[in-house]
């Protein structure tokens, strides 16, 4: 298996240096670290892992903020590992962005097959995105084209299929596409 990068985010660096060689052991790439949350945020804005693995609580916050934080900027899984008190309110903050929360003490199997489902989870959540990312513009497009179409059957007197035609026809002779044609209909009117 070959495997992107890791940020352990951990204040304990004997419990850092066993993470880092179970991991590397599990095939991935490379092992970062950071003692605290804010130096975590520092790594993060020049290292993209694909797993993030949160030992709470951490020397400057629990680690909840820090979470919350980096859930919307990161593809990165994200891995929690949380003593028993904290579980529940860490589950109730944190299931809104996916991050998965470990009771301590870890069982080394379950963190190596929580790492893999975090990292695969991630994937298709980013997968996802970008499908929906990619059908809101093409709908936000389709509107500027079909308004373009009706400003055409208002101010030119064309018919609906006449305006449609003509949209098409520019774009293809000026080697452009339908939606910048569009765009200049609507700016001309």
């Amino acid at each position: 298996m070959s495997a992107g990068g890791i940020l352990i985010v951990c204040s304990k660096p004997e419990l850092i240096n066993e993470l880092r060689s179970l991991m590397l052991h599990q095939g991935y790439s490379s092992v970062d670290y950071a003692l605290s949350a804010n130096e975590a945020r520092r790594k993060l804005d020049f290292f993209e892992p694909e797993l993030i693995l949160v030992n709470a609580p951490l020397q400057d916050e629990l680690g909840i903020e820090f979470v919350l934080d980096i859930a919307d900027k990161t593809d990165a899984g994200i891995i929690i590992l949380a003593k028993h008190e904290h579980l529940e309110e860490m589950q109730y903050k944190l299931e809104k962005v996916g991050a998965l929360i470990l009771p301590k003490p870890i069982n080394r199997t379950t963190l190596i097959q929580t790492a893999k489902f975090a990292a695969l989870s991630r994937k298709s959540i980013k997968g996802l995105k970008s499908q929906n990312d990619d059908l809101e513009k093409r709908m936000q497009d389709r509107k500027v084209i079909e308004k373009a179409k009706w400003l055409l059957v208002e101010k030119m007197n064309m018919t609906e299929p006449q305006a449609h035609r003509y949209i098409q026809k520019r774009a293809m002779d000026s080697r452009t596409s339908q939606i910048k044609v569009a765009e200049e209909i609507i700016l001309n009117f």
